[in-house]
């Protein structure tokens, strides 16, 4: 029981979005977009594309009939998440004697001190978290497309300190956020090129906690951490948001088959109350499509994000630049192979993605600049998703 407590308690209780890093809020990081460096904006394709571009809808196959995701469930972790979590679960087996001699009689002093030692030896590492799933059925016709899902993410971001002053031994910042999204996308033509326009409505609950954990308060509420939580410390609220966004496809003719998006999401913020906010940002992006001969379906992306500075972490402009590139090395009917490298805030991106019939598994690693500028403090992560669809 302890040590289930304390796991719950450090990486999966529910935080505001502005505590811990500088990491920008967000919905959902789609494993196919973080692996071309998070450049989505003129991609789409996707169900995913709802949470970058609506208009992304659009460019679903419309000769592949229905496109369904059934559990498409990702795990989220960073470098050191996985080695703090094995050394406090340690600690809480602590026994009297352990570390402090000569014996007292009292378990939990040695508990107390096993657990300073962890958070002390992990001291300013960000140990992130994330559990995600969207399940959602598209279609794409001749001009209308479609695409209705159903979100659940479980984000936890965590920080030791030493111990003095407000800050605690260990800041939390976590969230659970639940709730559907309906996508529509239309396409016209514009000068005799296509343009595609989209709109979407999400509605979502979340449940979020912000808070600095003393070692004390750690030991003497790992019996009962999940009343102390839900009825002293969460904070829940919903919210009702709306994105509309565009793709403009021209010279398709040419070699590069050029398109541009822009995107506008959560328009007058997705704001949860006391549970915290997702801002409205405005969005560029650029995609190239290349006939390269030998290889199928490349693309090469560029982002830039928030263009007006909505998020309120800082103004830095590394962190808002995205550049990505994929390709298929094989696709048919029973398997395919797509390949993904990029840059993300200026960190080096990559991603696997491999198809065998209904199942798909997929690999993504990329590094979340979670001080307030580019290059400051990267947080490698490491991103494992399988799921069903067709």
């Amino acid at each position: 029981m302890r040590k289930i407590a304390l796991l719950t308690s450090c990486l999966l209780i529910s935080g505001s979005t502005f505590a811990v890093t500088y990491e920008y809020p967000y919905l959902y990081k789609d494993p196919r977009a973080m692996g071309m460096g998070g450049a989505y904006i003129a991609v789409g394709g996707t169900a995913s594309a709802v949470f970058y571009n609506p208009a992304g809808i659009g460019n679903i196959n419309s000769q592949a009939g229905w496109e369904i995701n059934l559990l498409k469930t990702n795990i989220g972790i960073s470098k050191d998440t996985i080695n703090f979590v094995s050394d406090l679960m340690d600690a809480l087996d602590a026994q009297d004697g352990d570390y402090i001699s000569p014996p007292n009689g009292d378990d939990a002093d040695d508990q107390l001190y096993a657990v300073n030692e962890v958070l002390k030896a992990y001291q300013g590492e960000n140990l992130h978290i994330d559990i995600s799933n969207f399940t959602s059925i598209s279609r794409k016709w001749s001009k209308i497309g479609f695409t209705v899902g159903f979100l659940t993410v479980l984000k936890s971001d965590n920080r030791t300190h030493e111990g003095f002053g407000s800050e605690g031994v260990l800041e939390t910042n976590s969230n659970l956020t639940a709730g559907g999204i309906l996508g529509l996308s239309y396409d016209s033509n514009f000068k005799g090129n296509r343009l595609t326009g989209g709109v979407s409505i999400k509605y979502m609950y979340r449940k979020s906690l912000i808070h600095n954990f003393t070692s004390r308060e750690l030991v003497e509420h790992e019996d009962n951490l999940d009343t102390y939580i839900t009825e002293e410390l969460a904070k829940s609220g919903t919210a009702l948001g709306f994105d509309i966004g565009a793709i403009y496809s021209f010279a398709q003719d040419s070699f590069f088959k050029p398109s541009v998006g822009f995107s506008l999401l959560n328009i007058g913020d997705l704001d949860f109350g006391e549970a915290g906010k997702i801002p409205m940002t405005a969005n560029l992006g650029v995609a190239l499509r290349p006939q390269i001969k030998f290889l199928k379906d490349w693309i090469l992306a560029f982002d830039y994000v928030d263009i007006f500075n909505g998020y309120e972490e800082d103004s830095d402009i590394g962190k808002r630049i995205r550049l990505g590139a994929e390709v298929k090395v094989w696709d048919n009917p029973w398997t395919t192979l797509a390949l993904r490298t990029g840059l993300y805030q200026g960190y080096l991106t990559g991603g696997v993605d491999l198809r065998l019939a209904l199942f798909n598994f997929n690999f993504t690693t990329y590094a979340e600049e979670v001080g307030a500028y580019s290059g400051q403090d990267s947080d490698r992560r490491y991103l494992f998703g399988l799921y069903v669809g067709w």
